[in-house]
């Protein structure tokens, strides 16, 4: 049985990373996106404070005590599915000897600025993870019972038949996560649901609301880095902005909330 020494991993999520001269995201929400030199430099980072990567297979086998890690490790997951997933995120992991695990949304497979079926084999073949993001990318929490369940099980089903790979994860579409939707899950097969909240993970997380630091405008490679190194103040800043888009999404409504964040951030 592994000994987990206290050990704790952060998982990082990332979104759409752009080219240099996009001025905005490809298709997706602009405050999650990144640039490809920013993304490069959070791999450069990590590879020179010395960490390695782990699936979301591979760290549930962690968890269970069935696989050994080491103590600087960190998962890299990406949702959505974009075009450029395929054409710069996976060669530079591949250049830096890293890993990562794959969220997909089946409704936007082969969709314009998304991957294929052709490029998640591909990402496949360069032994990258593929997880589930549901059928449609509606908020589970947000549907009926037999919706939500038919979004858990139908991605997982739809995957697997055409990839020919286990699909094991799942990450919850905005975030939204319940007890209900965990144990559809749990029923579905799943062994790992990534969701939200800001924090590591260790032994006694649970796999079924495993926690996630959002990689978000404003960038800085030094937050990111602070965070996965487990830095506590960090986590502060980033728990605070996650609460403060709430309450703004709360008291302003979603259209007047999304007003507002592209006069902050540009091009969001």
């Amino acid at each position: 049985m592994t000994e987990h020494n206290g050990t704790r991993i952060a998982a990082l999520t990332l979104h759409d990373v752009i080219s240099e001269t996009q001025r905005s995201a490809s298709h997706g929400d602009g405050f999650y996106s990144i640039t490809v030199t920013e993304f490069e430099a959070i791999l450069s980072r990590l590879k020179r404070l010395g960490y390695r990567t782990a699936s979301s297979r591979e760290f549930i086998a962690w968890q269970q005590g069935k696989q050994d890690l080491p103590k600087r490790t960190v998962v890299l997951t990406f949702d959505d599915g974009y075009k450029n997933h395929l054409e710069r995120v996976a060669p530079l992991l591949v250049r830096y000897r890293f890993g990562g695990t794959f969220f997909v949304t089946l409704d936007l497979i082969g969709r314009p600025g998304y991957v294929t079926w052709e490029d998640l084999k591909k990402m496949v073949f360069l032994g990258m993870e593929i997880g589930s993001h549901g059928v449609s990318h509606r908020p589970l929490s947000q549907l009926s019972r037999d919706e939500m369940e038919r979004e858990i099980v139908e991605s997982k089903k739809v995957l697997e038949e055409k990839l020919g790979v286990p699909i094991t994860a799942i990450a919850a579409p905005g975030g939204f996560w319940n007890r209900p939707i965990a144990e559809a899950v749990e029923k579905a097969g799943y062994e790992a649901a990534w969701v939200s909240t800001i924090g590591t993970n260790g032994p006694q997380t649970h796999p079924l609301a495993l926690r996630r630091i959002v990689v978000r405008r404003p960038f800085s490679i030094e937050r990111v880095v602070s965070m996965v190194e487990g830095w506590q103040p960090a986590f502060w800043w980033a728990v605070g902005q996650q609460q403060l888009i709430w309450l703004l999404k709360k008291m302003l409504g979603v259209y007047w909330y999304e007003q507002l964040k592209r006069r902050i951030v540009p091009n969001a």
